[in-house]
């Protein structure tokens, strides 16, 4: 695909083909949360980077692979390209998911699931259906249709750093589009681990060429790249606040991408004194992820939304709430 030289005829005959298709000309891709489709214009938008970051554990491949859920069950396509989990592990995650949506108060929990795909569970024999179909009110059973019904539309890739390089995400978008006749998103965790052939680059070098590369992408398959990044080792210090300098690698992640969101537990970036003296309050921080939407070339950044963890049934819940709370500059670091 030549995307090089295009005239403005081209992209007035496109946009007016676009307003006359049946979806009304949409290239969004929402991101299974509301309010942050809301602060960030619409969604992810095609020819778009989009990176999430934030220090280790807080979720971020559940939250990605949530937006990858939310775009197939909207009808569209999505691959993703998983360095660090096996197909197995994010197809569990998901049906997790899916129950906790059911009733998040009986569905099963991830371990649940995961024991039922193992055959470890000790409950009912037979298959996946059948030892599903044991758990409380049935909810595993919904939660596996439920998946069943846009499992076709979201491919894994199982990834590596040593093989998976730019040349072949290349290929598999294609085949990809290929067979579902449209640009998927595409979901990279994550993105400090793409293969480059180029052993010799030092380690900016690499983070830049793979940035610069996932954006090309981006453009080439007019679709939105979602790409987890690492943080540095000075982003998970006490007393810094995660921002846009402290992903590792290289200065391109700040300004190559369209969209950055930084993802956080309330309680480490809530002013202080709303743990001195929020009593019951202070422990629930805990409780809450916050995504700050550090840079959005769509519109304006600087929002910052709570979304609850239900990391036992492997989500975020969807409906959050805009942050009320006083936010520190720099984190706050309780002993």
């Amino acid at each position: 695909m030549d995307y090089k030289l295009t005239s403005l005829s081209a992209v007035l005959e496109r946009a007016d083909s676009r307003l006359r298709s049946p979806d009304g000309g949409v290239r969004l891709w929402p991101t299974g949360f509301p309010l942050l489709d809301d602060a960030i214009g619409g969604g992810f938008r095609s020819g778009t980077l989009n990176l999430i970051a934030g220090p280790q554990g807080q979720g971020k491949t559940m939250f990605a692979l949530q937006a990858a859920r939310a775009a197939v069950k909207a009808g569209r396509s999505a691959v993703f390209f998983s360095y660090e989990l096996e197909a197995d592990a994010l197809t569990q995650r998901l049906v997790a998911m899916e129950g906790g949506e059911i009733d998040p108060y009986e569905a099963p929990s991830l371990s649940e699931v995961r024991s039922i795909f193992e055959g470890t569970s000790g409950g009912a024999g037979g298959g996946l259906i059948e030892r599903m179909a044991a758990t409380r009110n049935g909810i595993g059973t919904q939660a596996l249709v439920n998946v069943s019904e846009y499992a076709d539309r979201l491919v894994v890739h199982r990834s590596t750093a040593t093989h998976t390089d730019i040349t072949e995400i290349n290929d598999t978008i294609k085949k990809v589009m290929g067979s579902t006749g449209e640009s998927p998103l595409i979901v990279v965790d994550y993105l400090q681990k793409v293969a480059t052939p180029l052993s010799e680059l030092g380690e900016e070098e690499r983070i830049t060429r793979i940035t610069e590369q996932l954006k090309d992408v981006a453009i080439e398959f007019d679709a939105p790249v979602f790409a987890v990044a690492a943080m540095d080792h000075e982003g998970l210090e006490p007393g810094a606040r995660m921002r846009t300098r402290h992903m590792r690698g290289s200065t391109a992640l700040s300004y190559e991408p369209d969209v950055v969101l930084i993802l956080g537990t309330k309680s480490d970036i809530v002013a202080r004194h709303h743990l001195m003296y929020g009593g019951a309050n202070a422990e629930n921080f805990k409780d809450w992820s916050v995504v700050t939407v550090e840079k959005n070339r769509s519109g304006s950044g600087g929002a910052e939304i709570e979304f609850k963890k239900r990391f036992d049934q492997g989500r975020f819940e969807a409906h959050g709430n805009v942050v009320t709370e006083k936010l520190v500059d720099e984190r706050v670091y309780v002993e």
